[in-house]
């Protein structure tokens, strides 16, 4: 057995599922996108305009009845950093992050950063649709960097 000990997903403070995989959409490309995924069969769930720090137009997708969802990101100023993504890609949109469900996002935060984990943040924040959120570094780890930014959301109708 490893010095790090493996720990099930329960272990980690309300750690549920697989809550979105977020793409970005360069600016002006966002509706044809979002019909783009719906001749694949997803469906609309929510569009709204996330204020600073993200600033970036959302639009969630759901494929049949799963709790899985497809997030759009479309920056709405040069500042965002999803569009600093897209810069970083020469002008391509592309997998932004993965985020995972919990019950209690500051209970998944304060449980990560005792482990060792590096946020980006120093606490966790409003998100899009009523929800709190926090985003674990991609190099969190100087002995096993993810290289994949991860974010954790908690649905307020899931709070436990």
């Amino acid at each position: 057995m490893s010095e790090h000990q493996s720990v099930r997903p329960e272990e980690i403070p309300g750690f549920l599922f697989i809550d979105h995989v977020a793409i970005s959409v360069p600016a002006g490309q966002l509706d044809a996108m979002v019909a783009a995924y719906e001749m694949l069969g997803f469906k609309v769930l929510h569009r709204e305009e996330v204020p600073a720090p993200h600033l970036v137009r959302e639009v969630l997708l759901q494929i049949g009845e799963g709790p899985n969802l497809i997030q759009l990101l479309e920056p709405t100023s040069d500042d965002s950093p999803v569009a600093k993504a897209i810069a970083k890609r020469d002008g391509r949109g592309g997998v932004e992050h993965i985020a995972f469900r919990v019950r209690n996002a500051q209970v998944a935060f304060d449980a990560l950063k005792a482990k060792g984990f590096r946020m980006t943040s120093d606490a966790p924040g409003p998100g899009s649709r009523g929800t709190t959120i926090f985003f674990i570094h991609p190099k969190s780890r100087e002995d096993a960097p993810f290289g994949v930014l991860y974010e954790i959301v908690e649905d307020p109708s899931t709070r436990g």
